[in-house]
């Protein structure tokens, strides 16, 4: 019975749609006829509240208790160093320096020669040297020709955290006869002959260390040494110096201060000089292949006599051509150097009369190229032109049988053009050429006396399977006009070369032998007028090295 009442029910909603939907389908033609439309007010039933709020369990954590059990036992395992080899160095030991030599020799005019240098091997802390040297000849003949050369020096190098200090001790002792005239001849005795000369050097000197190229980088010297000779003649000479270099603007600037007084006296006069120097320089690169030095030489002069201040400038300019093939520079510049005993005797031995004059080059211009023909052979030529007064030139005085000094106290237009060619093959082939030419356009005096205008050198060295080293030197120079005072007679002396050849053989790492032929033409030329050098002569001896 339900099923049925269901089923009626069902027929019956069917019946009411179908009614419906025929009434909307037929409103389109129904006229004068209006459908009255209420606003549609919904109606919501009541909020039914949960009665009790929500209250979640919150979870238990609890911390895990762990236990660990140690054992009882220790175990002691042995240590392995492993070294950590370079990758530059590898495992090779420095190998050992031989900071010791001797060499030891006799030749003909019996002429001993004795050479020795000692010096400490590698240290971080401090290093030190001793040099010694004596060479000597006594040749039998008409002409004293004696001499005896020794020389001492003792040096010490002390690395600091933050600098450098070295002290330098060094003694020397020359012994010279004036023999350019025959005995027969001499208004003097041999005992006023014999020149002997002593020189004591004292240097101390500190330099710091920066590792920032920006920071101030600073050297400072003092110098002093007293030379003497037989004939109480006394110099002494100080030099307080310092030199300070700071980059500004990635460039340097350099400034160099000395102090510098001298002071020679006899039994006849005593004169003190003060000269004070200042030279800063400024240098300006350009892209690498150009610089500009730009700076000054000035000195302040003062003797019992005058005071004089001289400045000169000092620029330099250069610009590579080719790049590391050719460079060409140029400068002009000048300076005011003192003139002191012991730098004319180490030119010419043989003065005699003590005269001093400064040197002041007013001005020079030079210009030049540098470069390599190829990677093994390098060049360079230089022409300049100088303004000097007091240029220095030597005569004969025949009163003292030495040689005297003359000054040209005019300023005098000097000329210089050098030459230099330089070839090399590793360690086993070196060649040098140098050529120097002077032209002197002299006012006070006659001629550049003495002086000569061409003067070359020829070096070669030749290094066969590093066991023999055979060496050569020639050296050459054109005619020179001479004076012979009071007389004022003149003369030229002819033009001379000086060839030298020497060989080496190296027996073994520690010892070697070698053999020295000089003079090889036997050629008694005259350097220096009426005194002729030594002939052929030959020297051999014995090195050591360890």
């Amino acid at each position: 019975m339900k099923n049925i009442n269901i089923k009626y029910i069902l027929i019956y909603l069917m019946l009411m749609v179908i009614s419906t939907y025929s009434a909307k389908a037929q409103d389109t033609l129904r006229t004068g006829d209006f459908d009255v439309i209420k606003d549609f007010k919904p109606i919501l039933a009541d909020i039914i509240k949960i009665p009790s709020n929500p209250n979640p369990e919150v979870p238990e954590v609890k911390a895990p208790k762990l236990e660990y059990t140690l054992p009882s036992v220790r175990l002691n395992a042995p240590s392995t160093i492993y070294t950590i080899k370079p990758l530059a160095m590898g495992t090779a030991v420095l190998s050992k320096l031989k900071s010791n030599f001797f060499k030891i020799g006799y030749g003909n005019y019996n002429s001993p020669l004795l050479e020795a240098y000692v010096h400490t091997t590698r240290n971080k802390t401090s290093q030190a040297g001793v040099y010694i040297r004596h060479f000597s000849a006594n040749p039998s003949g008409k002409l004293n020709r004696d001499f005896s050369d020794n020389s001492l020096k003792l040096w010490g190098k002390r690395f600091l955290p933050k600098g450098v200090v070295n002290v330098d001790v060094a003694f020397n002792r020359n012994v010279i006869h004036l023999y350019g005239f025959p005995q027969t001849e001499r208004v003097v005795s041999d005992n006023n002959m014999r020149r002997q000369y002593a020189a004591l050097d004292l240097s101390a000197g500190y330099s710091n260390i920066t590792k920032d190229t920006s920071k101030l980088r600073y050297d400072l010297s003092a110098h002093f040494y007293n030379f003497v000779d037989n004939k109480k003649n006394i110099e002494n000479d100080f030099q307080l110096s310092g030199l300070f270099t700071k980059r500004l603007q990635g460039n340097p600037l350099q400034v160099k201060i000395m102090v510098h007084t001298n002071t020679v006296e006899n039994e006849a006069f005593n004169y003190n000089r003060l000269f004070i120097q200042l030279n800063p320089q400024y240098t300006l690169s350009f892209s690498n292949n150009a610089y500009l030095r730009l700076g000054l030489n000035a000195t302040l002069f003062n003797d019992s006599n005058t005071t004089n201040f001289f400045v000169y400038p000092n620029v330099e300019a250069a610009i590579q051509l080719i790049p590391k093939a050719l460079t060409f520079y140029g400068g002009l510049t000048g300076n005011y150097q003192p003139l002191t005993n012991r730098r004319v005797f180490q030119e010419n031995p043989f003065t005699s009369a003590w005269t001093l004059a400064n040197t002041n080059n007013k001005f020079e211009f030079y210009a030049g190229l540098r470069g390599e023909i190829s990677g093994q052979t390098g060049f360079s030529i230089q022409a300049g032109s100088a303004q000097i007064q007091n240029m220095m030139f030597y005569a004969l005085d025949s009163t003292t049988l030495g040689q005297r000094i003359l000054f040209d106290t005019s300023t005098i237009r000097v000329t210089i053009i050098k030459a230099e060619l330089n070839h090399e093959f590793g360690d086993k082939f070196h060649l040098q050429f140098i050529l120097n030419y002077t032209g002197y356009n002299v006012e006070s005096v006659e001629k550049p006396f003495s002086m000569p205008t061409f003067t070359t050198r020829t070096a070669l060295l030749y290094n066969i399977g590093n066991k023999f080293l055979l060496k050569g030197d020639i050296y050459t120079m054109n005619k020179r006009s001479m004076i012979t005072l009071p007389s004022d007679k003149q003369e030229n002396l002819p033009a001379f070369a000086d060839v030298n050849v020497g060989l080496s053989y190296k027996y073994n790492k520690n010892t070697g032998l070698f053999i020295q032929f000089n003079n090889i033409t036997n050629n008694q030329y005259q350097r220096w007028n009426n005194f002729p050098v030594f002939g052929f002569n030959v020297l051999a001896g014995l090195t050591i090295t360890f």
